[in-house]
């Protein structure tokens, strides 16, 4: 009982940093960004073993990073930045989904992928310069409706946003489940939730992507650098019970069909046009 205390009070810790750290880094992607997000992860990348996803994931993240500073100094059109941003979660998700199936063995998360990605063409990303003041820049990311261009659209659904960032996360913690171990899933739910806590402090929902991309760059660095100390820190038998479940096919069945009327509402909206 006293280690399940402890792995939990760690994992409240651990989430909490995160959540602060992900909100200087979105706010501020000059002086908070380069340190946490670009210049800790590129030593990862340069020092440490990982798996070939890890790999692809981190780079991918770091080039996004990197991007935002360009868009800070007027290098790089803030629109043009949102849409790239999009692009690459279309693509990261691909990366995922083809993983499931061809590695993890998660037939119904892979046909949850697909829908997934594809539903990322329904998003609207907007760039807000100097939003925290100078040398600042924030971007959102939300549920809009056909007719106005790639990732453009004049009306945003919060109702669709919602239901589409629920999905997401369901999903992505599958992949975690399928992917890594329960330690790693259990740190997880601190990465996936911080954008949630971060979105429901800021009542904007379409914050989500820009706390979940820096929540997942910082978090994802620990989970590299800290491989050992992580899978100590978080084991829980509990846990690793709870994702043997996750893994059997009813759960994954039910989990898809979850996740498939999620998206549902949000690919309506966008093109029938309405939402509520």
């Amino acid at each position: 009982m006293a280690e399940r205390k402890n792995t939990f009070l760690v994992w409240i810790v651990y989430t909490a940093v995160l959540l602060g750290l992900t909100f200087l880094t979105s706010y501020f992607p000059l002086w908070a960004n380069v340190p946490v997000n670009v210049i800790a992860p590129l030593v990862v990348l340069i020092v440490c073993r990982m798996v070939m996803f890890e790999r692809l994931k981190l780079s991918t993240l770091i080039l996004l990073r990197v991007a935002i500073v360009f868009v800070i100094f007027n290098l790089l059109d803030g629109t043009l930045f949102t849409k790239i941003v999009l692009a690459f979660l279309i693509i990261n998700i691909f990366e995922a989904t083809f993983t499931d199936l061809l590695k993890n063995k998660q037939p119904y998360n892979f046909v949850t992928g697909l829908i997934l990605g594809i539903s990322v063409l329904c998003l609207s990303g907007t760039w807000i310069p100097e939003f925290a003041g100078p040398f600042t820049g924030i971007y959102r990311a939300e549920i809009g409706g056909n007719g106005s261009g790639l990732f453009a659209s004049d009306q945003v659904f919060i109702f669709g946003t919602v239901c589409w960032i629920l999905a997401y996360t369901f999903w992505n913690w599958l992949f975690v489940v399928g992917e890594f171990s329960p330690s790693v899933a259990y740190a997880h739910i601190g990465i996936l939730l911080t954008p949630i806590l971060g979105s429901l402090i800021t009542m904007t929902p379409g914050f989500w992507l820009v706390f979940r991309a820096n929540s997942l760059t910082t978090g994802g660095v620990f989970q590299i650098a800290f491989k050992s100390r992580e899978e100590k820190m978080f084991k829980s038998d509990k846990m690793a019970a709870f994702c043997g479940k996750v893994k059997t096919k009813k759960v994954q069945v039910a989990m898809m069909i979850v996740n498939l009327v999620l998206m549902a509402v949000p690919i309506t909206m966008f093109f029938a046009g309405k939402g509520f």
